[in-house]
């Protein structure tokens, strides 16, 4: 039977809220700067997916659990005024492979490896619990619309970044 105060007693400290959290990237060729965390609009704690394997038996489909499998994530930033983050991107990117004339790029993934931590924190800004994603890169810069009408608005953009593995919790635990 549903009950009301047992509810909230269970919902311990008013629960967890989206809007406290920080993220920082450290390690890439450009060197991300603290600016980043500062600017980070909105972010994901990444999924989790392992896949599965379907073994035909008699007829019928049995599922065995299969790899995990890391999706992309992506973060949406504010742009400031100097076009910092955009242009860091833009040049981890352009490292990765040239957009210019010139068609080379980085030849060894350590030249281009940084890593992504996701911290979700309480009210009182105590990290609850932190996922680290290692060997990420951007993989794409989302295009910053611009128009006449667009007052009062400061400019975001989204990057989605690639990684190849992550750990989970405040021991690091390898996920």
């Amino acid at each position: 039977m549903a009950n009301l105060n047992t509810f909230v007693q269970r919902l311990a400290g008013g629960g967890s809220r989206s809007n406290q959290f920080e993220v920082s990237i450290t390690g890439g060729p450009v060197g991300v700067s603290d600016l980043f965390t500062f600017l980070c609009r909105s972010a994901q704690i990444p999924n989790q997916t392992i896949g599965e394997v379907a073994v035909p038996y008699r007829g019928r489909q049995i599922y065995v659990a299969g790899e995990r499998v890391f999706d992309p994530w992506t973060v949406t930033v504010y742009s400031d005024a100097a076009f910092g983050i955009r242009g860091q991107m833009e040049q981890w990117s352009n490292l990765i492979m040239n957009m210019g004339s010139v068609s080379t790029g980085a030849t060894s993934p350590e030249q281009y490896y940084g890593e992504a931590v996701v911290r979700q924190m309480d009210r009182n800004e105590a990290t609850i619990n932190e996922y680290t994603l290692y060997q990420c890169w951007p993989v794409a810069v989302d295009p910053i619309d611009l128009a006449y009408d667009n007052n009062d608005a400061v400019q975001e953009f989204g990057i989605t970044f690639r990684y190849n593995y992550m750990t989970s919790g405040l021991g690091g635990g390898s996920v």
